[in-house]
């Protein structure tokens, strides 16, 4: 009796230890990563209609809960670490997030600033829209070709 229970016990340690810290699936892997990046556009829609509904106080409150999602998303990403010690697609979408971190933060206020003001500046309001669409476009570009890169490398022949 005592050799089976030893038995079954180095087979527990034996799966558990197989089972962390193993390889990580690609597939799995990349779908995670770009359910989180992806989980921005929540936001993105959000802010856009507070924003054409002219409801910059509610703008405000998207932008707060938006910083918040963004710092999670992050923290999210850096705890799926890389994949088998290629950081690429974590490099990616870690800095797509933190170009969200900065618009959010950074561009969003200005922009619901201007907005709400009585005397609003249009050429620096359009500086803005053209710095935060050129900023999700540059994101995009750069998640999308690691995203195909790393599919490249580790789609299953």
């Amino acid at each position: 009796m005592k050799k089976a229970i030893s038995t079954i016990t180095i087979l527990v340690m034996i799966c558990t230890f197989s089972s962390c810290g193993g390889k990580k699936d690609a597939i799995s892997y990349n779908n995670e990563m770009m359910t989180i990046i992806n989980s921005e556009e929540q936001h993105v829609n959000e802010m856009n209609v507070a924003m054409q509904s002219k409801k910059y106080d509610d703008a405000e409150k998207v932008a707060l809960k938006w910083k918040d999602a963004v710092s999670e998303d992050i923290k999210k990403v850096e705890k799926l670490g890389d994949f088998n010690g290629d950081d690429q697609l974590q490099k990616a979408v870690l800095q797509g997030l933190q170009g969200y971190g900065k618009i959010v933060s950074e561009d969003y206020p200005k922009l619901i600033s201007i907005r709400k003001s009585n005397s609003p500046d249009s050429e620096a309001e359009q500086t803005l829209l053209d710095n935060i669409n050129t900023a999700f476009e540059n994101m995009a570009n750069g998640v999308n070709v690691a995203s195909d890169k790393f599919e490249k490398d580790y789609a299953r022949k």
